[in-house]
């Protein structure tokens, strides 16, 4: 999360609205593309392994085998469609890295994905960690040298590099050649397996980034850098319901028929993640247009308005997203991709309606209904599934500090943004321990995850 906000930092003020735009559209391209690369199969993996660790060393060679193929196959729509519909050299370039990057780290997630089921994440972490170094560095210094759009790109692509090397290694180095074999018999069936995960994928990045391209088709690079401004901070919180929801996902795996111990688990992660993303949203309403200038400079002030209309996204979609991975892990893959899919569709039909009107604003707008709506689709699948959720309990919990928050930040409205943003946690933090919207031993129990 930490390297997203500087790189985007880095690209906001290094490239300008315009320029932040076109690195957005290349960026959705990609993004749409990404199911191809790896069909979700690390989820798959990792639930598998999860239940019976002696599978790791096939399960781990038979994905990269089927990702490694399915990447060449997804590159070739990524650069067609920058050849074919854009056709600047700079656009084909920054497409051409968007989609080795991808690569890369798709063939990253593979391993990744049996060291997070086998509760060995610090592996996986040291090739995160370097490669989000690498990335933030190279930005900054090809921007510096003026090298454009591209710059990101060259940074992602030495990202993946050092990403899939480090954790490929570390995982040979700890599970050996024990079973590291596959077949194209594995490959077909590993594939075939993942094709619902893979849809789901697909069907969450239509919904998440149809807009932009929108967008850039109806009303040009301008207001796809507005948007992305606003989406910006937006996109990259989740980063944290990911970090404790992928935690979380081999225990859950093992809850399948137990709908109490499912229940208490979710109803934790809901608990953690309504904490950390109801203020986060509130806050970020009552500071919309001096985070945006802070982050940006003074040309993103026109990213307010859009900003403030997707803050209410951020507890939705963690919420959703402690759901979706409960569906997942429960054997319940089959109704998150029939949810997301209805929320592509829904999400694409109001863009058409609201973008040529409203702009960014209505793209916001959009996103926003198809979260609420995504939301009661999950909150009715995974009722047979869970006992004892306290959902309605846990969002009182967040909104009373919450609120005191807001009364805070309103009476220091000249204060700088940073320290309106200390002030505005600090009083979060402790009205909340007095509202039970979290607690000391929630931070052993996360320890524990």
């Amino acid at each position: 999360m930490g390297a997203g906000v500087a790189v985007n930092v880095l690209l906001m003020r290094g490239l300008g609205v315009d320029g932040f735009g076109v690195y957005g559209t290349v960026m959705t391209v990609v993004g749409l593309a990404a199911f191809g690369a790896g069909l979700g199969m690390n989820r798959l993996i990792n639930r598998e392994v999860a239940r019976d660790a002696t599978r790791a060393g096939p399960m781990v060679a038979t994905g990269l085998a089927a990702t490694a193929g399915l990447s060449v196959a997804t590159a070739l729509p990524i650069v067609g469609w920058a050849v074919l519909f854009d056709g600047r050299p700079e656009v084909v370039l920054a497409a051409s890295l968007g989609a080795l990057a991808l690569a890369l780290q798709s063939l990253a997630a593979v391993p990744e994905a049996a060291f997070h089921a086998t509760r060995q994440m610090a592996f996986s972490a040291r090739g995160q960690v370097l490669g989000r170094v690498a990335l933030v560095v190279t930005t900054a210094a090809l921007l510096w040298f003026e090298v454009g759009v591209a710059a990101v790109f060259v940074g992602q692509v030495l990202d993946g590099l050092i990403t899939f090397a480090v954790t490929f290694g570390l995982f040979r180095r700890v599970v050996g050649a024990r079973g590291f074999q596959t077949s194209w018999t594995a490959v077909r069936g590993l594939t075939r397996e993942a094709l619902p995960f893979g849809l789901n994928a697909l069907f969450g990045s239509v919904y998440l980034s149809v807009d932009v391209l929108l967008l850039a088709m109806m009303k040009g690079d301008t207001e796809v850098g507005v948007y992305r401004g606003a989406v910006m901070l937006i996109s990259l919180f989740p980063v944290v319901a990911n970090t404790l929801t992928t935690g979380v996902y081999p225990r859950m795996a093992r809850h399948v028929g137990h709908p109490d111990r499912a229940g208490a688990e979710l109803r934790f992660v809901h608990r953690v993640l309504l904490a950390i993303s109801v203020p986060a949203a509130v806050g970020g309403m009552l500071l919309a247009e001096p985070l945006m200038v802070f982050i940006g400079g003074d040309a993103f002030a026109v990213s307010a308005l859009p900003f403030l209309i997707l803050c209410p996204l951020l507890p939705l979609r963690f919420v959703n997203n402690g759901s979706a991975m409960t569906l997942s892990t429960l054997d319940r893959q089959g109704d998150r991709t029939r949810g997301v899919m209805l929320a592509a569709a829904l999400n694409l039909a109001a863009n058409f309606v609201v973008i040529p009107a409203y702009g960014a604003a209505g793209a916001a707008a959009t996103t926003l209904a198809t979260e609420v709506a995504l939301a009661l689709w999950f909150r009715w699948r995974i009722g047979p599934l869970v006992e004892g959720l306290g959902l309605p309990q846990n969002v009182a919990r967040a909104v009373v500090p919450a609120s005191a928050m807001a009364g805070a930040l309103w009476a220091l409205p000249d204060w700088h943004v940073v320290a309106q943003v200390a002030v505005g946690a600090a009083v979060f933090a402790a009205v909340g321990l007095a509202s039970g919207a979290w607690h000391p031993r929630d931070l052993k129990q996360l320890r524990s995850v």
